[in-house]
């Protein structure tokens, strides 16, 4: 293939002085070798495939085209092409599987105009299933106008007219010092500091003088050639390290066909206000959600305190892989709760006839395994499922790019796909869900509108007393979680769409099970205590009085057979064990068994002298006002007591105004944190339960069990399984 004015032309001939083409229309030409060149590229955003070779006095204008300019070109010559022969590459030679298709065939008799239409009609298709080139869709119009182009000017007549004003702009500037000027400007990654314009020239005239090449550009011309790939590279080092990043997955939207492949999160602000007790009055608090791109199912929301933190981003996944189910009963609507806690076990009459990777227990389900058991009607039980992520998508938040946020997305295998800088188009969906979440947030009290442009003298809902109470954060919650389920779950969403059946309005229930159809089977870790895979790993070493973290001293019984023990033993270099430590509730660490592998929980030795929320953040604030007020460094015999009097004086009587809003915060953490750790405990209890009931019959048939100490969740489900077909589906 040869590219020409007219498009692509093939080689019927060749010998010594030269070759003949076939051009697209059928005429054969002769072109002498001297007039052939190869089409070299100009800058890093050519495409990705090379450019097959041209004539020589086409091939001068078109080199001079950027990367993106020839891919759009080529791009509408392939459509002419198809639509005037029934071939993209022009050729019967160089037919692909499937030409000519009868829709545009000219042989068959259908006009151009026909042919224009049928080619709009599948752009359109193409578009809106994210399968084509093109982002949108494409009216019969352009389809033509490009025919027109394409016959009067060739395929340069195909480039766009803005992208040719730049090559004018560069055609007087030599190709070897454009060359160089690529090379100078590519050495900007963001990783080393960014030059002004003018040094950027010195630069490039002094890499051509040690190439021995004395190569001069007019200088304006020059400047604006620099300023040109300035701009495309970044201007400062954090837009470089961005743009660095384009063509790594992550920074492009691409269709996710699996749920789990790709979740966005991403945190909002509420525009309704909140009441805080603590306070007196109204605040402000964010909501975190978590999106499956590939069906707009939430799968995970809450309330936070403004701001967010990246614990509040580990607990959004970790509810993420949990499913959840609700039930409306009437005018009772439960809130979401976890389905891995079962709410009934079953033993079979017979446990011969019991599957022998349940030893004769079986967990029951209530959902259906065909599909996602979302009832008919608003009134039943309503399940959200849990996927675990292949890849997460969110912005460059310092929650999402944190070390901690990072370590725990290591520890699952899920990737983490950052938005680029100042892009919020690169996480569309879930910013176009969140004025979706205006739908179901102006339907509350305290609601103050999107913005000031859209805010009131008076925040409240129309018609209300003005005495309508605010809703407090756990509240707020719940009520969007029933929202979520009972509204958006169920609204056919516009960006849902099936190959085939473009025009049918899908729900995002409905592409789940469609979806779910397609995978067969959904795998997600459902262990009683996975909470503790989401929270961070502290190291400390058990003295005889228990393990100090931040002049608190954490202890308990269970610590005994820790204390003192010999270097080595959990790590090489000193004595420490690991703690699991939650940030939203320091008044207590855990740990897991050497043995039996049970996570147990170690109180603050003095935490029964306390009632304040005790959040790290909280405690570290406490911690400066003691050191500030008396030495830098406190002695650990004083510590706990300077930390306990001043809590206790923040909670006496009236609290101090500017502890109004960290206390606030702090109590908002502390019970949604001491909520996930009550239904882990619940879940823990229920499945030891089980294993001691199964052990017990055992021991009565006069059978040895052959479950160890090591096996301790082994009824509970290893993974929260969803199939299509008849399987049983385990952890209800």
């Amino acid at each position: 293939m040869v590219l020409t004015e007219d498009g692509t032309a093939v080689v019927v001939h060749v010998d010594r002085a030269g070759i003949e083409l076939r051009d697209v229309r059928g005429s054969v030409t002769w072109v002498e070798w001297p007039d052939l060149r190869t089409i070299q590229p100009i800058d890093s955003t050519n495409p990705a495939e090379p450019d097959p070779p041209a004539l020589r006095g086409f091939a001068e204008v078109w080199t001079r085209l950027s990367g993106p300019a020839r891919t759009e070109a080529m791009w509408k010559l392939a459509i002419v092409q198809e639509l005037m022969t029934g071939y993209r590459n022009g050729h019967q030679i160089l037919a692909v599987e499937g030409e000519p298709s009868d829709l545009f065939d000219p042989t068959l008799g259908s006009s151009v105009a026909e042919r224009a239409t049928r080619m709009a009609e599948r752009l359109t298709h193409e578009a809106r299933t994210s399968r084509g080139t093109h982002s949108r869709p494409v009216s019969v119009s352009s389809v033509s106008s490009w025919v027109r182009r394409w016959e009067t000017g060739g395929l340069l007549g195909l480039v766009d007219g803005r992208r040719l004003k730049t090559v004018e702009a560069f055609s007087t500037i030599p190709w070897e010092w454009r060359r160089v000027a690529n090379d100078v400007i590519a050495e900007l990654d963001g990783d080393v500091s960014t030059v002004s314009q003018r040094e950027i020239n010195r630069r490039i005239k002094a890499q051509l003088a040690a190439d021995g090449r004395e190569i001069r550009a007019p200088e304006r011309a020059a400047g604006q050639y620099i300023s040109h790939l300035v701009r495309h590279q970044g201007r400062t080092t954090r837009a470089q390290r961005s743009n660095k990043l384009r063509g790594v997955g992550g920074t492009q939207s691409y269709p996710a066909m699996v749920p789990g492949q790709m979740v966005a999160i991403d945190v909002t602000r509420s525009d309704v206000l909140v009441w805080c007790p603590t306070r007196g009055g109204p605040c402000s608090v964010e909501i975190i959600s978590a999106m499956d791109t590939a069906t707009r199912m939430i799968l995970a929301l809450r309330v936070v305190p403004m701001s967010a933190d990246s614990h509040d981003a580990a607990m959004l996944l970790y509810d993420v892989m949990r499913p959840f189910s609700q039930v409306v009963e009437g005018t009772t609507v439960s809130d979401w709760a976890w389905a891995g806690v079962p709410e009934q076990v079953e033993f079979y009459a017979d446990e011969s006839e019991a599957e022998d990777d349940c030893s004769g227990i079986e967990v029951t389900c209530p959902r259906s395994c065909r599909r996602l058991p979302t009832a008919a009607g608003l009134h039943g039980t309503h399940v959200v499922p849990a996927v675990q992520p292949s890849s997460i998508r969110a912005d460059h938040g310092s929650i999402f790019v944190s070390q901690v946020f990072r370590e725990l997305l290591a520890r699952f295998g899920i990737d983490l796909a950052l938005s680029r800088t100042r892009r919020p188009i690169d996480n569309g969906i879930l910013e176009r869900y969140h004025e979706t979440l205006q739908r179901g947030l102006q339907q509350l009290p305290g609601y103050k509108g999107r913005n000031v442009a859209q805010r009131g003298r008076v925040v409240g809902t129309p018609g209300a007393d003005d005495d309508e109470p605010l809703l407090t954060a756990g509240e707020l919650e719940r009520w969007l979680r029933s929202w979520i389920v009972l509204d958006y779950h169920r609204t056919p969403h516009s960006g849902l769409r099936v190959p085939g059946a473009e025009g049918i309005d899908l729900r995002p229930v409905e592409m789940f099970d469609a979806l779910l159809r397609i995978t067969g089977r959904l795998h997600v870790p459902q262990r009683p205590d996975l909470i503790y895979d989401f929270l961070p790993i502290r190291w400390g070493t058990v003295r005889s009085s228990g393990v100090e973290f931040e002049d608190l001293v954490y202890d308990c019984r269970e610590l005994d057979g820790y204390r003192n023990v010999v270097l080595g033993t959990f790590r090489e270099q000193d004595a420490a064990m690991p703690f699991h430590y939650d940030p939203h509730d320091v008044s207590r660490v855990w740990f897991r068994t050497s043995d039996t592998g049970r996570i147990v929980e170690v109180p603050w030795r003095r935490g029964h002298l306390v009632d304040a929320p005790l959040t790290e953040s909280l405690v570290r604030e406490v911690r400066g006002v003691v050191a500030r007020r008396g030495s830098a460094r406190l002695r650990r015999t004083v510590a706990e007591d300077e930390i306990i009097a001043e809590l206790g004086t923040l909670l006496d009587g009236v609290v101090p105004r500017e502890w109004r809003k960290r206390i606030g915060a702090a109590r908002l953490r502390r019970d949604s944190s001491a909520r996930d750790h009550t239904e882990a405990a619940v879940a823990m209890t229920v499945a030891e339960g089980v294993r001691q009931t199964a052990l017990r019959r055992g021991h009565e048939d006069g059978r040895h069990s052959t479950r160890t100490s090591d096996d301790t969740y082994s009824v509970w489900a290893d993974s929260w399984a969803l199939t299509p077909d008849s399987g049983h589906a385990l952890g209800g």
